[in-house]
């Protein structure tokens, strides 16, 4: 790589065993695109309750609507296209998400055991985000896209972040 005065400089290859790499994890990453698959929206298929998701952010958007049909139909699509109908669906006055004919109160442990237990069983079903979450080392994952009020996302940042550190240490949310 050369700089403006002719000199060389080195390319560093980022630590990601050091906690001073950050790794911001969100659709459009640039930096480190090996690392897109973490993305809810990344393509990560897996079975849960016997339906078929194509990515994390279906499972997410589907929870904002009581109909099962369209709840299906989200389901079924790939991350930018869920995270595009579902901001179509308001729930945030009710603060109710629902799945599989049941009502969750968004700040209840029920809804968050309900999250873990997709983000599980994701990462026991599809090795390239197993793979891709290992490979983040000790790197510090951020997530600068997301929000951190929980009234108004169905995932908070922390909530995020926090299951994707819990796996990869432990590879076990429970």
């Amino acid at each position: 790589m050369k700089t403006t005065d002719d000199t060389q400089t080195e390319l560093i290859e980022p630590d990601f065993n050091s906690p001073e790499c950050i790794i911001d994890i969100s659709s459009g990453m640039k930096d480190y695109p090996q690392f897109a698959v973490l993305s809810n929206l990344g393509d990560k298929p897996f079975v849960m309750d016997g339906i078929e998701f194509k990515c994390l952010e279906g499972f997410l958007q589907a929870l904002k609507t009581d109909d099962r049909e369209r709840q299906m139909e989200l389901c079924d699509m790939r991350g930018g296209m869920a995270k595009r109908e579902g901001s179509k669906i308001e729930w945030k006055l009710k603060q109710t998400l629902y799945w599989q004919g049941r009502a969750y109160g968004r700040h209840t442990e029920e809804y968050r055991q309900l999250i873990s237990r997709a983000f599980q069983t994701c990462y026991d079903q599809c090795e390239l985000f197993r793979k891709a979450l290992a490979a983040t080392g000790q790197s510090t994952l951020a997530h600068s896209i997301g929000k951190d009020d929980p009234t108004q996302t169905i995932l908070t940042i922390d909530e995020f972040v926090g299951r994707l550190l819990r796996l990869r240490e432990c590879g076990t949310l429970y």
